[in-house]
């Protein structure tokens, strides 16, 4: 799919240049577009519609796939479980240079919208 540059720049704008899922700053050259919607997912088709394109980080991206929001969700909300196998990371967490905080994922887009909600 080609996004004109219209597009890509509004879609940029969405969140002020910040990746919708993890809120960190990107530049404007290293944006993906994402579908939140995936345009060929498992249960849903999404469309091209700027309502359905954010914009994301590649790491966001890539780890989203065409995964649901709520899958996507999933996925990072394991990520603790899936480390604490690993020899190393239970290393770092008894020396302290690992800090365990899980907590319920909330993407940024959601913080946004919550915050601008109740402005």
């Amino acid at each position: 799919m080609a996004i004109s540059k219209k597009v890509r720049e509004a879609i940029y704008a969405k969140y002020d240049g910040h990746c919708a899922y993890c809120g960190r700053e990107i530049a404007y050259k290293d944006m993906q577009v994402d579908h939140f919607i995936p345009k060929r997912g498992w249960n849903e088709s999404g469309s091209d519609d700027k309502e359905n394109l954010m914009p994301s980080c590649r790491m966001c991206n890539h780890y989203k796939r065409a995964h649901s929001l709520e899958l996507f969700r999933t996925f990072i909300a394991e990520i603790p479980r899936k480390l604490r196998t690993n020899y190393i990371y239970k290393i770092g967490v008894v020396y302290g240079n690992v800090i365990e905080a899980e907590k319920p994922i909330k993407f940024y887009f959601e913080q946004h919208e919550e915050a601008t909600h109740d402005a």
